[in-house]
C-alpha cells in the first residue's frame, strides 16, 4: 500500500491563532501531521516565494499582509 504525503502551507490564521485548530481538522479527517514549523516571514522573503503566482490575479495581496 503507498503512502501518500502532501506538504501544506497554513497562512493568514496565524494571527488568530487558528494553526491548532486547523491542525485539529487535519487529524480528524484522517490526514496525520508529520511536522510542523512556524516561521514569520520578512516581506522579501514572503515576494520572492509568491513569486511564482505573480500572474494569478488572486495573489496580489498574499505578501503584503
Amino acid at each position: 500500500m503507498a503512502v501518500t504525503r502532501t506538504f501544506s502551507i497554513i497562512s493568514r490564521c496565524t494571527r488568530r491563532n487558528l494553526t491548532g485548530a486547523v491542525t485539529k481538522m487535519l487529524e480528524e479527517a484522517a490526514c496525520g501531521v508529520v511536522a510542523s514549523k512556524r516561521i514569520r516571514m520578512t516581506r522579501e522573503q514572503a515576494e520572492g516565494f509568491y513569486a511564482v503566482h505573480k500572474e494569478r490575479p488572486s495573489s496580489a495581496n498574499w505578501s503584503a499582509s
